[in-house]
């Protein structure tokens, strides 16, 4: 039985997370195009997953994002390993002390979430208190409604006939 829980102590011991954080975000902007900033600074060392859940909470978007760290010592490091806004995985650069992530525009659904996965290290203890911080922005473009493309291509007919109707009067 001690050996069993010996076992089980040093496996909780080595499973190190940071503190994973979840934060509704406003976006704020005009009818057609709305954008946020976030950041979150993690003060643990260890795997972590942070969520935000953006509002307006629903309708379909063109939606860009964007994430960046930059650790001047091994002691701020953050490691994005995946970023997703309900599911569009977002594009990664490679492991270092500088890197982003980014999602070129995409019709997405709401309501928005986003969710980073990643690593802290804290390589170098000297410097305490330690932390690590990454920030980002989401950009949000009101995709119009398929009734919108049904008027635009109306309008064009009338204006095809109206002109074709006066090329047969001209000749």
């Amino acid at each position: 039985m001690k050996t069993a829980m010996g076992l089980l102590l040093a496996v909780a011991a080595t499973a190190v997370q940071a503190d994973n954080v979840s934060t509704n975000v406003n976006l704020g902007g005009s009818a057609t195009e709305q954008s946020a900033a976030f950041g979150v600074t993690h003060l643990e060392e260890g795997a972590f997953f942070d969520t935000f859940n953006f509002s307006p909470s629903s309708g379909t978007y063109s939606v860009n994002a964007s994430l960046v760290t930059l650790g001047f010592t091994p002691s701020t490091d953050v490691t994005f390993t995946a970023a997703n806004v309900n599911g569009h995985e977002l594009t990664l650069s490679g492991p270092g002390l500088f890197e982003y992530g980014y999602l070129l525009p995409a019709a997405i659904t709401g309501p928005l979430v986003l969710t980073v996965y990643g690593y802290v290290n804290f390589e170098d203890t000297s410097f305490t208190p330690a932390s690590a911080s990454y920030a980002g922005t989401l950009t949000i473009n009101a995709v119009p409604e398929p009734g919108a493309y049904v008027l635009l291509l109306a309008g064009l007919g009338v204006v095809g006939a109206a002109g074709f109707s006066r090329r047969r009067q001209g000749a």
